[in-house]
């Protein structure tokens, strides 16, 4: 063979291989898509209809887009707008959308339905839970079908985020009308890389990838059609059946480990968990407006009687860490740094005193409620071992979520259990506005002081007295004692080595995001 012909036999065979590997990755890819990814849940969503609820589900950030998205930092990024701009004034806010970007039922997204989006969560005939979310936006002008202005009636530093959040998925207006009362349960029609194939309840939500999303975040390592072709979320309340799913590999992800949990698999092969910080925090709570919660005295008590340390030690087995405050620290520069020192230290003498000085020197008996989920139930008996210690009784009342829910919204509640977790401040609004009575405003709070100063810090002009703003409403929620804040857990996922490329979150992981099953 002559020597000019070896390069190009050598040439023939990288094509020959290289197209023999290129048909292996394609098959490969293929057999992925095909594969569902099961998730773990302890508990169902309320409903997939985000307007009509204040239950975020994760399912909820997979079928819905925003105009802004976040990435894993909380830094912004366009979402379903490929740009944004600001007037001088602050006052106006222009957005262009993306184009060709299409619903799930394959119509095509305008400025039309992000402004039916915002204006129906904004009618007080909607009665939304995120109503006063969007209560700065004055009007929403649509200066074509893919552009939009947000018109203000005074500067608003935290519009990004309102964008951002959940609460702001983009609906088809269309779809929303066509499908009534069945919209969020049988119907979910967004733009989002998956979209809903059923909805079993308490059984399992299924998502479909949707095989023509293109228009991903920038900012996401994919943002094409997702690789994983199901995402399965199964609701498994019983915690030891989880771990064992898991384990047998019929389960590929569990979320919000329990330190129990962590222990059974950290020396399993097949199973990487996955720890960061996460914006959340558990609390104890009570209706305000009721006696004898309506006396600061009793609340104050409350706070002086539960030992935060033994419970972080015995129920989270130092897997968490003390709540001083009513926000998480991983909040930074919204944390309001005096927390600790303006809260409430563990004295049970102090306890029985306030509680003898607002009447209840003889004790309580109260009802004591949680979710049937995670760790509640073993947090409510140390609580209730504890809160014995200054006099009060409690009977611990277990129940499902959607019961817990209507309990909460029916006002029937006394001593309860909750969680939340979100990423920026007005959470408090959410929780403890007026405007939100009676629900979300579980604890029954209206006081004109609290919303005076949320709204104080909601209306500034920027950002840095904003958070000021804030840190004088949590110095105030404080000194009220309006919740028992408790403890913020660890953010703890088990993942199976089969899920590939995982990317850890500290909210909901994006399994859009270039992640694959081997």
């Amino acid at each position: 063979m002559n020597k000019w012909m070896y390069p190009l036999l050598v040439a023939v065979l990288i094509v020959f291989i290289s197209g023999c590997s290129s048909k292996a990755n394609k098959d490969t890819k293929s057999k992925d898509e095909k594969k569902a990814l099961v998730i773990a849940y302890d508990r169902d969503a309320e409903t997939l209809n985000h307007i009509k609820t204040s239950d975020y589900h994760n399912a909820l950030t997979y079928i819905f887009e925003k105009l802004v998205s976040r990435d894993n930092d909380f830094n912004f990024h366009p979402g379903l707008a490929e740009k944004w701009e600001t007037s001088e004034d602050g006052l106006k806010w222009t957005f262009y959308l993306k184009k060709n970007v299409t619903f799930h039922d394959g119509s095509k997204l305008t400025a039309h339905d992000v402004k039916w989006t915002i204006d129906t969560i904004k009618d007080p005939e909607t009665a939304s839970p995120a109503q006063s979310e969007f209560e700065p936006i004055k009007e929403i002008v649509v200066e074509d079908d893919h552009t939009l202005s947000i018109l203000l009636d005074k500067p608003y530093p935290n519009l990004l985020f309102r964008l951002s959040s959940t609460a702001a998925g983009i609906i088809s207006k269309d779809a929303y009308e066509k499908y009534g009362d069945e919209y969020g349960s049988k119907y979910a029609i967004g733009t989002g890389p998956y979209k809903l194939k059923e909805w079993i309840k308490g059984d399992k939500i299924v998502l479909e990838k949707n095989p023509d999303y293109e228009w991903g975040p920038e900012w996401m390592e994919n943002n094409g059609k997702p690789l994983i072709g199901e995402i399965v979320m199964k609701m498994i309340p019983e915690e030891n059946l989880r771990m064992m799913e898991l384990e047998a590999g019929n389960v590929h992800i569990v979320r919000d480990l329990t330190p129990t949990m962590m222990g059974s698999i950290e020396k399993n092969a097949d199973i990487e968990i996955f720890t960061g910080g996460a914006p959340r925090l558990g609390y104890l709570a009570f209706p305000t407006d009721k006696e004898p919660f309506n006396d600061v005295k009793v609340r104050r008590a409350l706070n002086h009687a539960i030992n935060k340390k033994e419970i972080i030690d015995h129920v989270f087995r130092g897997h968490a860490e003390v709540a001083h405050g009513y926000l998480p620290p991983i909040l930074k520069e919204e944390y309001y740094e005096g927390s600790e020192k303006d809260g409430y230290e563990y004295n049970v003498e102090k306890a029985k005193q306030l509680l003898k000085e607002a009447g209840y020197g003889d004790g309580l008996t109260l009802n004591l409620a949680a979710e049937n989920a995670s760790n509640y139930g073993r947090l409510a008996e140390v609580l209730q071992a504890q809160l014995l210690e200054v006099g009060i009784k409690t009977d611990i009342q277990l129940y499902e979520s959607s019961s817990y829910t209507d309990i909460l919204k029916e006002g029937k509640q006394e001593l309860f259990l909750r969680m939340y977790g979100w990423q920026n401040a007005d959470i408090l609004d959410w929780f403890l506005s007026s405007k939100q009575f009676p629900f979300p405003n579980h604890s029954r709070w209206q006081d004109q002081k609290t919303d005076d100063l949320i709204q104080a810090a909601e209306q500034v002009p920027t950002w840095e007295e904003r958070v000021k703003g804030y840190h004088e409403v949590q110095k105030y929620l404080i000194e009220q004692a309006v919740w028992v804040p408790i403890y913020i857990p660890s953010n703890s996922i088990a993942v199976r080595k089969e899920v590939q490329n995982f990317k850890f979150d500290p909210i909901a992981p994006d399994y859009n995001d270039g992640v694959y099953m081997e």
